[in-house]
């Protein structure tokens, strides 16, 4: 039995994918295979499926591991009055419309304001909150007193948002974007902006939950009405929610639940005194959870896939050999994140290929992870001495032998070192499956960040539990390869 046989057969990383997998999963909604879209009239007893991305507080957050806000609270209102079941779906904003339009869910909820631009193509309910944008500045920093004072300066926004809209006509104001508003908040505390655009309430928010020494500059620049969006195709689902809320606006709830958030009362709340430490690592620990699972996953995958391909592009064959390159340079040349989305958003609307978040995110990571494998195995494979392979040939053994039994137990210990270089890659580009709805590690960051207005003690948090994942890994390559150097 070669050693590469025993070094699988011994290493329960299947095993060890699916315990992580399974922590990452728990408690987590919206990380499973979602049912059917469902369909158009009447919603008695369907589930109405809602996405939003949860780091834009007072509208929608994460608290202890649940959606909570504003527009959180209403679309279970919405739902009520509706008669269905409601499910949510937590994914990043720039996400968000790829996925409705997709079929991923049915409604998207997430402070989303109504503009000619999105109206092209998307539906919209009636709107159901009028806020606008406003400028944010230091508040020792007396020159900026609203958007003209700007000029010549650098201001920061939130990606994808109508704040963009508003700095277009102020070309001479050099724009940068960011993830989420509180980094770009962040970022104006430390000196490197002259001001952040964005939502007034979102903004007033932030304000008064941690972010001291910054202050509004100006009044609302614009009024803009959010709404809740849908595919244009559906004008039955649209006429049901605008119903809906007209309903809640006639039976006082949707005034009762406005006071509640954006109320004298909510204007005057202060953020808690200090970070929940014990809760901020217990949700980070569920992120890392799925983090690992989906790293382990992909690497029990990738690595049979890409021994596989850059052994078919040693073969004689010239077809095989050509798809295998092919498959490579296609893989390497292009970005993780675009292979992400196509495999999640297109496959639904080219092929009628509807996978589940975790199936896509698997898939994806794998199908990446293979063709850089391939690479590493393909060298490993070169550095061992032909004459290994010809003196065995001369041994009476056939080619298949003498891969199995000289070539790779030797390529193996040559490429470990970058192996663990690709799985260490490979833990940390497993951030990007967030923006498909599953809150690994960095997306919980993020949450947290948003929610507690704290991103300088959340994020070195997050940095740590990298560390502590990708530390071990390291250290088991190393014993691995003085195992296997003992062994030879």
């Amino acid at each position: 039995m070669s050693r590469l046989r025993l070094l699988c057969r011994r290493t329960p990383l299947f095993g060890l994918a699916l315990l992580f997998l399974a922590w990452g999963l728990w408690g987590l909604p919206g990380c499973g295979r979602s049912e059917a879209p469902a369909s158009r009239g009447d919603w008695k007893g369907r589930t109405l499926r809602i996405g939003t991305d949860g780091t834009y507080p007072p509208f929608e957050s994460v608290k202890d591991g649940e959606l909570v806000g504003f527009d959180i609270e209403l679309g279970r209102l919405i739902a009520e009055e509706l008669g269905a079941k409601v499910e949510w779906t937590n994914t990043s904003f720039d996400g968000v419309f790829p996925a409705l339009m997709a079929g991923k869910f049915d409604l998207v909820m997430s402070a989303v304001t109504i503009t000619p631009e999105r109206q092209q193509r998307l539906g919209f309910s009636s709107p159901y909150y009028t806020a606008g944008q406003l400028v944010v500045t230091r508040e020792d920093d007396l020159s900026v007193t609203g958007i003209e004072s700007l000029r010549g300066k650098v201001a920061g926004i939130q990606i994808n948002t109508t704040a963009a809209l508003v700095l277009q006509k102020f070309p001479d104001v050099e724009v940068r974007q960011y993830p989420s508003i509180d980094l770009a908040l962040q970022d104006l505390r430390n000196g490197n902006l002259a001001g952040v655009v964005g939502d007034g309430p979102t903004l007033r928010y932030f304000l008064t939950h941690g972010f001291k020494g910054l202050r509004p500059a100006g009044g609302l620049l614009t009024e803009e009405q959010y709404g809740i969006a849908m595919r244009p195709d559906d004008p039955e689902l649209r006429d049901a929610v605008n119903a809906a809320l007209q309903r809640l606006r006639d039976n006082g709830k949707f005034a009762a639940l406005e006071e509640r958030y954006f109320g004298e009362s909510a204007r005057k709340a202060e953020a808690a005194a200090e970070v929940p430490w014990g809760k901020v690592a217990r949700r980070l620990a569920v992120g890392l959870g799925l983090t690992l699972g989906l790293t382990l996953l992909a690497l029990v995958s990738g690595l049979p896939l890409g021994l596989a391909v850059a052994l078919g592009r040693r073969v004689r064959f010239k077809p095989l050999s050509w798809l295998c390159a092919a498959y490579v340079e296609g893989l390497r040349g292009t970005p993780l994140l675009v292979q992400i989305i196509f495999i999640y958003y297109a496959l639904p609307q080219l092929l009628g290929v509807d996978l589940a978040p975790m199936v896509a995110a698997v898939l994806a990571l794998t199908l990446n992870s293979a063709a850089y494998v391939a690479e590493i195995f393909r060298a490993g494979i070169a550095s061992v001495d032909p004459g290994q392979e010809e003196a065995a040939r001369a041994l009476g053994m056939s080619h298949a032998q003498v891969m199995r039994f000289v070539i790779l137990p030797q390529a193996l210990r040559n490429v470990l070192p970058p192996l663990t270089n690709e799985g260490i890659a490979l833990l940390k580009d497993s951030s990007l499956v967030s923006i498909i709805g599953l809150a690994e590690l960095t997306r919980a960051g993020q949450e947290l960040a948003s929610q507690l207005a704290a991103p300088l003690a959340i994020w070195p948090l997050v940095a740590l539990f990298y560390l502590m994942a990708t530390l071990p890994l390291t250290r088991l390559a190393a014993a691995l390869e003085k195992r296997l150097h003992r062994q030879s």
